[in-house]
């Protein structure tokens, strides 16, 4: 039975899944990706990382910060850890039902609504049909990271918070 996207296929073989490379494109180097799998992930341009064997969730942040968190229940406690943080760009689906969503993505910098399917990469390396179940968002905190969307921002829709325009 499937239970909706997460980074794990609900299927009999657990299969995580991962940002596809070309969303990197403009965004820059990260200093910290605290969801990585335990051996990471070549193409994610993050200094250090952290995986779910070190809980990034509980370990310090520093520098700007790549967050694909798993998503679920523990999404909102992500993001809510990135909120306080400030400084760093993640990628989640367009949930603008959720809690979290009217808790963080709301009152961050900026929010970049991705046109079109983000194609995740299995942890076999593949890339799935048509992509995501539903549309995806990458949300900015801090001015270097609302820069970035504005770069990227021919990729979908930018909103930047009234504070920084």
């Amino acid at each position: 039975m499937k239970k909706g996207f997460t980074h794990e296929d609900s299927g009999s073989t657990n299969v995580e899944w991962y940002t596809p490379p070309a969303v990197f494109t403009g965004l820059g180097e990260f200093a910290l990706d605290p969801c990585q799998p335990p051996n990471g992930i070549d193409w994610i341009p993050a200094k250090r990382f952290y995986s779910v064997l070190d809980d990034g969730l509980k370990q310090p942040w520093e520098g700007r910060v790549w967050l694909n968190p798993p998503y679920g229940k523990h999404t909102h406690a992500w993001l809510g850890k990135m909120h306080n943080h400030r400084q760093g760009i993640a990628l989640v689906f367009s949930r603008t039902d959720c809690a979290w969503y009217h808790d963080y993505v709301a009152a961050a910098d900026a929010i970049l609504y991705l046109r079109g399917r983000v194609k995740f990469v299995d942890g076999r390396g593949k890339s799935k049909g048509g992509g995501a179940g539903c549309g995806s968002i990458l949300i900015a905190w801090g001015a270097e990271n609302v820069d970035a969307l504005k770069r990227i921002s021919d990729r979908g829709h930018l909103v930047i918070n009234k504070r920084l325009s």
